[in-house]
């Protein structure tokens, strides 16, 4: 079967575009003309965004590939990807489920659960497959039970994706507490390199800056404190990089409070406690009110255990 990017070549010769017409911020002629010869995947945002620039819509450009394949099917991944608003359809769906576990509606989430699965089994595209992985990674954390496993499939599929949007993000963060050590090692070490190509697009970069802040208390958590100290020089980095060209100042605040609880854990909590409340108070100071009580907690919580290995992190703002 030929390549996604063949496709996409006979497309945009038919429309009489170069790569040099059709490049941009967001994609390179190197990276087009690699996506073109199958050397290069791309991910769902950069596709849509390209697909408009040629006035050509998502259902076309699937269809055509299908057309002409019709014996070799599209991987459903793609045809699920193929929608336009897969990003809205899978917040959608993560953010009942995490819903109904936040206002304790066990048995709803158990209900949904069951409709979830023989979504999943019925029409095993990524979103259905990550919805059911993600209801069952809620319902297990009310249970106390571990699900093995659970976070497999978004690894695979972050994994098989060169360059990073929004989707994708979405997908590192939802499943991180669930990830293997090594794999959430691999994707913060990777995550800068992915996320480069879709920059300029909205959000990425700050859903980059709040990644880095998640992993760090992942690697915390589980008493990584080396990890944890390389990825604290990731984010002062990324901070010293974008400074000046968005706004910065709250990962800024983040970054010391963050300082603050490695020293904590690691060799001077007096220090690391002055710190974080040097910290929660510039949040304060600076009117970020809700910002502000989500770090404070994090303090009181963290000052009042012997270690964090129950800290949860998962409303982690920067």
């Amino acid at each position: 079967m030929a390549s996604y990017g063949e496709t996409f070549h006979q497309l945009r010769v038919g429309k009489g575009l170069t790569l040099k017409e059709l490049a941009d911020e967001q994609a390179s002629v190197s990276f087009l003309s690699k996506f073109e010869q199958g050397q290069s995947k791309i991910s769902v945002d950069r596709l849509m965004h390209l697909l408009k620039k040629m006035n050509v819509t998502a259902d076309e450009y699937f269809f055509l590939q299908h057309d002409r394949y019709l014996n070799s099917p599209m991987p459903v991944e793609w045809r699920e990807m193929g929608a336009a608003n897969a990003l809205t359809d899978l917040t959608n769906i993560f953010l009942i489920s995490s819903g109904l576990a936040m206002r304790h509606q066990w048995k709803k989430l158990y209900a949904r659960l069951d409709v979830l699965k023989e979504n999943a089994k019925k029409s095993p595209t990524v979103n259905n497959v990550l919805g059911y992985d993600y209801g069952r990674m809620m319902l297990a954390n009310h249970t106390g039970k571990s699900i093995e496993h659970s976070s497999d499939y978004a690894v695979k599929y972050l994994k098989q994706i060169d360059d990073w949007g929004i989707y994708e993000i979405l997908v590192l963060e939802s499943f991180l507490t669930a990830m293997p050590l090594a794999d959430v090692e691999l994707f913060t070490n990777i995550a800068e390199r992915k996320l480069t190509a879709n920059e300029s697009i909205m959000y990425v970069a700050g859903m980059h800056r709040g990644f880095l802040v998640s992993s760090f208390a992942y690697f915390m958590s589980l008493d990584q404190f080396a990890l944890a100290n390389e990825n604290l020089s990731k984010m002062e980095a990324l901070h010293k990089k974008r400074d000046g060209r968005d706004l910065t100042a709250n990962f800024a605040m983040t970054i010391l409070w963050c300082e603050g609880w490695f020293k904590y854990r690691v060799d001077d909590k007096v220090l690391g406690r002055s710190k974080m409340n040097d910290a929660t108070t510039m949040m304060r100071l600076c009117k970020e009110d809700r910002m502000f009580r989500i770090y404070d907690d994090f303090t009181a919580e963290i000052v009042s255990a012997p270690n964090d290995h129950d800290f949860h992190y998962g409303t982690v703002i920067s």
